[in-house]
């Protein structure tokens, strides 16, 4: 019994441990300087060096200031940078991960649950998903199926309806099962979902068996559904203007890369409880301190983990994309994070929760990473879904285009596109293919 707890106690150790360090690396420079300081505030032994140096004399700000007089192109923009930051106001709505874990206040939740269910709330998508493979999330957390699953099943309970889902049809089943005389929706979304994204009512109304006023009626009621959970939550909150987390400036010759962590404070171990432990304390006070001790210090190496992380992933992405850092956008090669992930030696999990939310500044601009991987298609995912948005907003819904003309369009703007992929897209934002669109 005894060997049993212990080893309960090990595993809830290591899973909040690596919910720590997958949080740590989805951070940005902002969300990790507030982190930091709460857990100063939690553990008595940090303590942060910031207030040693002023922030204009760190290693990082003598660096910028010695690129920003290294190359004239690198000068103007960041002077450029500095105004445009001014402009940019602060969001102040909390995300959905904030508010799901307020949410976690006021609930009831296992111990050993509770950082399993932080870490999928911290790894949902921008429409509010959970994707990871169960087996993945397994081999992440080194715990058992059946806390994963358990953890997942109170995600899906919280609000907005839909949260935590694995695909649209368990997001979209997931609302109409709080709602009253749902059946005939859930059946619709249940085995005809690909058929009302198409608005095939009469082939529904025909496999059903049910009259087109009964199918009509059920697939208004899913038509008010929401199918990304995240829709109304702000994607990051910034406090005044977007930090960037990595600066690739251009110099005379060669590329200077710098992992911004100018406002994250230097993590110390606090040399009065190093005494209160040389001292040999008594068996409770002892373990407290080297507990807090060990904490701090595993904080500490997530945040330098974050960090070199980062660092390898700009090197790959300067390499992967070095026309583009020369020439500017229009040299911008199709590279996928798994390929990036490959090069780097690490899970493509990895690459995506470091990608996720930052910021890179460069010569031509600021960028969420996100924009230097692409699907093969020459632009950057963003790019391409913006100008099939536009297209489809400026377009005549009593005639609303093909799949096969908005690739044809596109090949006009040279960005080399198949239908598929279009298709592929287009469903990603919720849009309706050419029939479902058309209003008579």
């Amino acid at each position: 019994m005894i060997e049993l707890k212990q080893e309960l106690k090990t595993q809830n150790k290591i899973s909040q441990e690596a919910v720590q360090a997958v949080s740590v690396l989805q951070m940005t420079v902002l969300e990790l300087k507030e982190y930091i300081q709460e857990k100063m505030l939690e553990n008595p032994v940090i303590e942060l060096e910031e207030a040693r140096e002023r922030p204009e004399e760190s290693d990082f700000c003598r660096k910028m200031k010695w690129l920003e007089t290294g190359d004239y192109q690198n000068k103007i923009y960041y002077q450029q940078e500095a105004e445009d930051s001014r402009e940019l106001s602060m969001a102040k709505e909390p995300t959905l991960a904030e508010y799901l874990m307020e949410q976690l206040l006021y609930m009831e939740v296992e111990k050993e649950v509770l950082p399993v269910l932080k870490y999928m709330i911290q790894s949902l998508d921008e429409r509010g998903y959970f994707m990871e493979k169960e087996e993945e999330t397994v081999q992440i957390l080194q715990i058992s199926p059946e806390k994963v699953r358990r953890a997942r099943n109170i995600l899906c309970t919280m609000e907005p309806l839909g949260v935590g889902a694995a695909n649209l049809q368990e997001c979209l089943l997931l609302q109409l099962k709080k709602q009253p005389d749902s059946a005939l929706a859930c059946q619709i979304v249940e085995k005809y979902l690909e058929e009302f994204g198409k608005n095939q009512l009469e082939k529904i109304a025909k496999g059903l068996k049910r009259d087109l006023k009964d199918i009509t009626a059920a697939c208004g009621q899913i038509k008010h559904l929401n199918p990304r959970p995240a829709r109304y939550f702000p994607a990051r909150p910034y406090k005044s203007y977007i930090t960037p987390d990595i600066i690739v400036a251009k110099l005379k010759d060669y590329f200077e890369i710098l992992v911004n962590d100018s406002d994250s404070p230097e993590i110390r171990i606090s040399p009065f409880y190093q005494e209160i432990l040389n001292q040999n304390p008594d068996r409770e006070t002892g373990e407290y301190i080297r507990e807090k001790v060990r904490q701090a210090q595993w904080l500490k190496n997530c945040v330098t983990q974050r960090n070199h992380t980062l660092l390898q992933l700009a090197e790959q992405i300067l390499h992967s994309q070095m026309e583009f850092f020369k020439k500017g956008r229009k040299y911008l090669r199709p590279v996928t994070q798994k390929a990036a992930a490959a090069e780097m030696g690490v899970h493509p999990s990895t690459v995506s929760r470091a990608v996720n939310g930052k910021y890179l500044q460069c010569t031509w601009g600021i960028f969420p990473l996100s924009f230097f991987f692409t699907s093969g298609t020459g632009q950057s995912k963003e790019y391409i879904k913006e100008c099939l948005k536009s297209m489809i907003a400026a377009e005549d819904k009593t005639a609303p285009y093909s799949d096969r003309i908005l690739t044809e369009k596109l090949q006009e703007m040279d960005i080399a596109i198949s239908r598929r992929t279009v298709a592929k897209y287009r469903e990603s934002m919720g849009i309706s293919d050419a029939a479902g669109r058309k209003s008579y």
